[in-house]
């Protein structure tokens, strides 16, 4: 396993222009809508005896913060959300969760990397790792684990509530959240029917699946 930990993070905003165009201009959303991270949390599963359970079986101790973040949210997805500290930027997916069965820690070998003094905390849509060290001096800080470069992991954050700062969301829009014939609707009052087909129906309703449910919320370590 390689560490590598900067000794500078800094953050860069730009200052690009957002739009919600629903696969073919539904509606337009103009405007930079980015704030500081969202997460649709996952059901409280009485988490914290869970945590506690989890800790005996693996011989570990969490970090505060990080101990606080599962029990308040037990980690969520995270649409529209990114990341840069320095060099190293990349979109977030979502936290793992206790008892998620598409987004939970049953779907990491968590041994393997518990034996490296690390566990696996959240997942981009590339499949890296955002990791938590937990003994040390790496106690409580935030790694990247890039996959293509033989899982080699570099600090970006002395802590979570730290590394929050780098992390910038994107609400849903209302748009995202339309039924079809509202979409087949607002379309046609704008004499765009024509472009309506079986295919662009089914990604619509890709797109209601993956929102429809999903509540966001701030995320906050006191």
């Amino acid at each position: 396993m390689i560490y590598q930990c900067m000794q500078k993070l800094e953050i860069r905003t730009v200052g690009e222009k957002y739009s919600t165009i629903n696969s073919v201009d539904i509606g337009e959303f103009t405007g930079d809508r980015r704030r500081d991270m969202l997460i649709s949390k996952f059901a409280n599963c009485n988490v914290s005896d869970r945590i506690e359970e989890m800790e005996k079986e693996y011989n570990i101790t969490l970090p505060d913060q990080y101990r606080y973040f599962l029990c308040k949210y037990n980690g969520g997805y995270t649409p529209k959300t990114k990341f840069k500290a320095g060099k190293i930027s990349s979109d977030i997916r979502g936290f793992y969760g206790i008892g998620n069965e598409k987004l939970g820690f049953n779907t990491v070998d968590l041994k393997e990397w518990i034996d490296k003094s690390l566990m696996p905390i959240a997942v981009d849509s590339f499949g890296n790792y955002l990791v938590i060290g937990l003994e040390n001096d790496n106690t409580g800080k935030i790694f990247f684990c890039d996959h293509e470069l033989g899982n080699e992991v570099k600090c970006i954050a002395e802590n979570l509530k730290s590394f929050l700062k780098y992390c910038k969301s994107e609400k849903i829009s209302e748009a995202s959240r339309l039924s079809i014939k509202e979409r087949e609707e607002a379309l046609i009052a704008k004499g765009r029917g024509a472009v309506i087909t079986d295919a662009l129906r089914q990604m619509w309703q890709a797109e209601i699946d993956k929102y429809e449910n999903m509540v966001q919320e701030d995320v906050v370590i006191d």
